[in-house]
């Protein structure tokens, strides 16, 4: 039994290869204040035609920052398996955009 990539569904969710194989998204978000920002938490479902739902969740606060790729954290996570015989990892966290672009990058040529 052969393992799918979780980032092979993180590429469909982005827009790449595969993406019409999404039936349906449910979103919800919810804000905070800590210390001396809001702090902005949206996750999304994704639900794929094999019964797959991966949620990718993004947390981003309005601190100022100077650096090219600043500081969010993504979380993607399978929450249900469906028909998949599995995959792999069951979930992976970035701390910003561009680690989470790399990752993809890396798995360019892996297709659900």
């Amino acid at each position: 039994m052969k393992l799918e990539p979780l980032a092979a569904y993180a590429r469909a969710i982005m827009g790449g290869a595969g993406a019409e194989r999404i039936i349906g998204r449910e979103e919800r978000s919810e804000n905070w204040r800590e210390a001396d920002c809001e702090v902005i938490l949206r996750q999304r479902d994704y639900r794929f035609d094999n019964g797959v739902v991966i949620r990718r969740g993004i947390e981003v606060d309005d601190y100022p920052s100077e650096l090219a790729c600043s500081e969010c954290w993504i979380t993607y996570e399978v929450m249900a398996l469906g028909e998949s015989p599995g995959i792999e990892p069951m979930r992976k966290s970035f701390d910003n955009a561009c680690r989470e672009a790399y990752w993809l990058r890396y798995h360019s040529d892996l297709i659900i």
